[in-house]
């Protein structure tokens, strides 16, 4: 049955690319992609609400940020399913000296209100190259496949409550990683992949985390950040973003968008949730803002709505997120970061840290080159062959 999807997936994918060019450093290959995925089907949800208006907004994230939503909001108004083509907008890279290292591609999905730059910022700043994980891996001599997840940079803006929630990404990746796996892959600038090693930064570490869960064939291993996998700060983390509808806050940017498309109000309210002080530039900080992509209502009213077995995926985890995480971990991980070996008790090795001095995006602050370091040590000792 998988080789038979692989097949009908690149039977049915066409891209439209750029020219494939060395990276600045001259050390890898990169090509971008548009990838026609057909026929894509989850479970999804009903929501028992909708955006049309900021006060709605504001009324979606007093229910949720609220102290006793657990037992007074339910987002969720019953079952359905979506199915849908959707186009995915991609890069892959590859260094440029080919060595069975190559033939591991780390997959990396990124988390909300961004795109898949946040793997490869275009910082012009002095040092700017320190906060790249792709630069990073490809030196080590992986492969490297970055993706806007649906909803967001280039790829398809779908209906943001009723099919761009969660279940819909977890299948999406799956997709993607069963091409770049499939022999003679059109994604993958001829380079036999024999390995996937995942990498998510906070939502989208929840949909590599579920992938692993529900497609362990598909994920050598993964290395989670901006993570806890614990909601117990989700509402201090949804009040602290003042929502805005996306189309309003700025028509010159995202004025086509649907009004269920939302992003935090500016600048500092993206830094609350991002980063902490002493231990980031504010150029940076600037650049977030500057590319930020909104996210669809539907992605976070569906988060944790559906089951994944975790508790059964074998093969290598690390969790590795900032000190000051307030998502994940409400400001503080250390100890708190821990309870995250309850989720995936079956894992080996499984790795846990939340020590390093940074806030919620790990790749953003000051030596994040010793996340990379530690990131990517992880995969050199854990790899696995599917």
């Amino acid at each position: 049955m998988a080789s038979a999807l692989i097949a009908a997936l690149l039977l049915t994918s066409s891209s439209l690319a750029q020219a494939s060019v060395p990276s600045p450093a001259n050390i890898s290959n990169c090509q971008f992609f548009t990838i026609p995925l057909k026929n894509i089907s989850a479970p999804s949800f009903k929501l028992s609400f909708e955006i049309k208006t900021q006060f709605d907004v504001n009324d979606w994230t007093i229910n949720e940020a609220r102290r006793d939503s657990a037992t007074t909001f339910n987002p969720i108004a019953g079952p359905s399913t979506t199915t849908g083509d959707f186009s995915i907008s991609a890069r892959f890279c590859t260094p440029v000296k080919q060595t069975n290292v190559s033939q591991t591609v780390l997959v990396m999905t990124h988390g909300l209100g961004a795109d898949k730059t946040y793997w490869d910022p275009s910082l012009t700043l002095a040092g700017g190259a320190q906060y790249s994980l792709t630069q990073a891996a490809l030196a080590r001599g992986y492969s490297v496949f970055t993706y806007d997840r649906l909803g967001t940079g280039q790829s398809t803006k779908a209906d943001p409550h009723n099919v761009v929630q969660f279940p819909i990404q977890v299948e999406i990746l799956a997709a993607l990683t069963r091409l770049l796996l499939a022999p003679n892959s059109t994604y993958t600038l001829k380079t036999p992949i024999k390995s996937t090693f995942h990498f998510g930064h906070s939502y989208g570490s929840f949909v590599a985390a579920s992938l692993a869960a529900q497609y362990p064939e598909l994920a050598g291993g993964i290395s989670l950040s901006g993570y806890s996998g614990l909601f117990d700060f989700f509402n201090v983390f949804i009040a602290g973003w003042q929502s805005r509808i996306a189309a309003q806050l700025d028509p010159s940017r995202w004025g086509k968008l649907q009004s269920g498309y939302l992003t935090p109000v500016d600048i500092y309210a993206d830094s609350y949730e991002d980063f902490k002080t002493p231990y980031f530039d504010h150029a940076v900080a600037e650049w977030v803002t500057t590319t930020k992509s909104p996210y669809a209502v539907g992605e976070l009213a569906t988060l944790g709505q559906t089951f994944y077995n975790f508790s059964s995926y074998t093969k290598p985890v690390q969790v590795y997120s900032g000190r000051f995480d307030m998502s994940g971990c409400g400001g503080q991980c250390v100890g708190f970061i821990d309870g995250a070996a309850a989720i995936w008790p079956s894992a080996k090795p499984l790795s846990i840290s939340g020590d390093f001095l940074a806030g919620h995006s790990v790749n953003l602050h000051h030596n994040a080159s010793a996340a990379f370091k530690a990131m990517l040590d992880f995969v050199d000792q854990n790899k696995v062959l599917l």
